[in-house]
């Protein structure tokens, strides 16, 4: 019984020790350079998530302005057919004036349902090509943080 007291008192005597000695050691310090290269890396971090995000809300948009381009061709085509149709009978019977009326609004309605269209077309188009170049800068900005983090595991050995 005494030698377990003995022991179990040398033992935690030993943890005291160690861990006054382990207190005593002072803390690696870290360079100011690191930290400006860590706080670079992290802004560029931060860049490739809302170029990450941006990609995501345009990818997301796409389906709906395609819907909508589809629906406002469908409407074009319908608004042309129309106003040829409209267009005919004025041409059958060239001194009605109704009927003058008639095809001139549906040639109206027609032209605008074809530009609406056309901005959809445009607006869709417009939508891809920053699709792509937001893939371009995404890319660039993942070569960049490799760069960086190299040069920061570089830096960090060093020291």
């Amino acid at each position: 019984m005494k030698y377990t007291k003995i022991i179990a008192l040398f033992i935690v005597s030993m943890f005291f020790f160690f861990g006054a000695a382990n207190a005593q050691t002072p803390a690696q310090p870290v360079s100011i350079d690191v930290l400006k290269a860590r706080e670079a890396l992290l802004k560029e971090t931060t860049n490739l998530n809302k170029l990450k995000i941006k990609l995501a809300n345009l990818t997301a948009e796409v389906p709906k302005i395609e819907a909508e381009m589809n629906k406002a061709n469908e409407q074009s085509i319908k608004s042309a057919q129309e106003s040829k149709k409209l267009a005919d009978k004025m041409s059958e019977n060239s001194g009605d004036d109704k009927a003058a009326k008639r095809a001139s609004s549906a040639a109206k309605s027609s032209y605008k349902d074809a530009r609406k269209a056309q901005k959809l077309t445009d607006k869709l188009n417009s939508t891809k090509k920053k699709m792509v170049d937001l893939e371009a800068d995404i890319e660039k900005s993942k070569a960049k943080i490799a760069q960086m983090d190299g040069q920061l595991k570089f830096t960090e050995q060093s020291n």
